[in-house]
């Protein structure tokens, strides 16, 4: 063979190959008779309430699937690895699923401090990410075409609802902010105060805390200088908790209104008899309500992991990771027999309201892979219960 019959013949095997290993990778984690998702989130560390009850509810729709016959003739198999909520533990993790694991589709991360810093790598994967709780709006604004979010509401929208609840519904006027002092915290408050803007408005106040903080006194006796009508807390749960109770013992009655952080059902146990009539956002029915689908993914909950149930579960992050399991199911029947990673998308992306029972329809399209915008507002029960206000808001 001559050199340049030598060129042409390994040209055309190079053509050959590099056209092959798109549909090659297109199916990877596919067989007959298996499906196989990798779960990346925080199952320890700060962020572990997310992470674990994504785990526990993602893998408990997948066990449901696999005893209802699977889909598509195949059944669910499943490998999870915990980022301990750090971001480079994070990729580590997702670079194994991808490329050792060789995973179809992955769940999580389950925070934004966790999975901001791993754009870049989701997004150059290829591989279909379905983030069923944490809310930086970061991971779909701009687009990527393989990331999807179902569940929550990122905290952009978030925050443009919570400033059009509280000037529109409400009919307030000063409303002050205290935000946690990381990219949670600052996203959250910067849109809040953006929409009190646009609606003729600015907070009278903004004050920062750390989310390891647990004394916000000078914080709070600053709003309370300001004299709000209203004040937003956005934070993780137990500053917040730590900042209602100083409000109140400092002797502001100011309407208080937390985000979706502080929806998880010991909130009211960590605030106390403060709490009551405080406000939080909700991106879904609570876990505890007696509608029909919530109850019976309760029981279903509760009988699969009895040690979670005598810990008051599930919770919402349990919810969360059950609904976007749900969500990877529906588009796994919508894509077919012949499913690969590219109709996978494509199948996410004709959902126009699609209830997985427990969380807020899915909208997704092409051009919008932001599966929620509609938040619901709860409130403090004096029996330190929960209960969902009538109505839902859209966020703009």
């Amino acid at each position: 063979m001559n050199l340049r019959t030598f060129l042409k013949t390994a040209l055309a095997g190079s053509l050959a190959l590099a056209t092959a290993l798109p549909a090659y990778a297109d199916s990877t984690g596919i067989t007959p008779t298996s499906i196989k998702i990798g779960f990346i989130g925080s199952l320890t560390g700060p962020a572990a309430i997310w992470g674990s009850g994504n785990l526990a509810g993602a893998v408990l729709a997948f066990e449901q699937q696999n005893e209802a016959g699977g889909i598509n003739g195949r059944k669910f198999e499943w490998v999870s690895i915990d980022d301990e909520s750090s971001a480079p533990k994070g990729i580590a993790g997702f670079n194994k699923l991808v490329q050792t694991e060789q995973v179809f589709a992955v769940i999580g991360p389950s925070a934004s401090a966790v999975g901001v810093p791993m754009k870049s790598v989701l997004a150059s994967s290829g591989v279909p990410v379905i983030i069923p709780s944490f809310s930086s709006p970061d991971m779909t604004e701009p687009l990527i075409k393989n990331v999807f979010r179902t569940g929550t509401l990122n905290d952009r929208m978030q925050g443009r609802a919570i400033a059009d609840y509280l000037v529109q519904i409400l009919k307030l006027d000063r409303v002050a902010i205290m935000r946690q002092s990381d990219q949670y915290g600052a996203t959250g408050a910067g849109a809040i105060t953006d929409r009190l803007k646009e609606l003729g408005k600015a907070p009278v106040a903004v004050e920062t805390f750390n989310a390891s903080d647990t004394d916000l006194t000078s914080q709070v006796l600053h709003l309370r200088g300001a004299d709000p009508q209203a004040i937003v807390i956005y934070g993780y749960p137990a500053p917040s908790a730590i900042a209602t109770r100083q409000i109140r013992e400092l002797g502001i009655k100011s309407e208080i209104i937390g985000s979706s952080a502080t929806s998880n059902q010991n909130y009211p146990e960590m605030v106390g008899k403060v709490g009551i009539g405080v406000k939080f956002v909700a991106v879904g029915d609570l876990p505890e309500s007696d509608d029909k689908p919530m109850a019976d993914f309760r029981a279903a909950f509760q009988k699969r992991y009895p040690d979670l149930a005598r810990q008051g579960r599930p919770a919402t992050s349990d919810v969360t990771g059950y609904g976007a399991a749900k969500n990877v199911i529906e588009a796994l029947r919508r894509a077919g027999k012949d499913v690969t990673r590219e109709n996978f998308m494509a199948a996410l992306e004709t959902f126009d309201g699609y209830s997985s029972g427990v969380t807020m329809p899915t909208y997704l399209s092409p051009t919008r892979h932001e599966g929620n915008s509609q938040m619901r507002i709860a409130i403090i029960t004096p029996e330190l219960t929960r209960e969902i206000l009538p109505g839902a808001i859209d966020a703009k």
